[in-house]
């Protein structure tokens, strides 16, 4: 999924776009995490000049007030550790079966999951995202 794809950005996906033009990058995946708590995005985005990392939080401790996107770059020779895991399990009895996937990796910190109970739109973008930064990765 891309930028683009993602509902559940708000007033975010603006910036996001704006800061994606302004740095004249290729988006090749996305992968954005919501906070329940506190409606925190953390925002990933694979591209051609390596992995972008995003938060888009409160800028002070009232949750109705301003709003602030920070990133960082790592570049694709910098990242490291990625591992994608799996597990799948077939019910028998209903011939139903239940699939996690688990990206990992060390630089930059990413732990993403997403499981057949999420839905089958949260695993395709988890492995969106995973297979861009495999196959870009030095």
């Amino acid at each position: 999924m891309k930028i683009g794809q993602w509902d559940n950005l708000g007033r975010a996906r603006a910036l996001l776009q704006k800061q994606l033009g302004q740095l004249g990058t290729d988006e090749y995946a996305s992968h954005v995490t919501v906070n329940s708590d506190n409606g925190r995005l953390r925002v990933l985005v694979a591209c051609d000049v390596g992995v972008l990392d995003y938060s888009y939080s409160p800028v002070g401790p009232d949750p109705e007030g301003q709003w602030i996107l920070r990133g960082q770059a790592t570049r694709w020779g910098s990242v490291r550790g990625l591992r994608l895991v799996t597990d799948a399990q077939l019910d028998g009895d209903v011939e139903t079966s239940r699939s996690v996937w688990r990206f990992v990796a060390e630089e930059p910190r990413i732990e993403l999951s997403a499981s057949s109970d999420d839905g089958d739109m949260a695993i395709e973008a988890a492995l969106a995202f995973a297979r861009a930064c495999m196959q870009h990765a030095g």
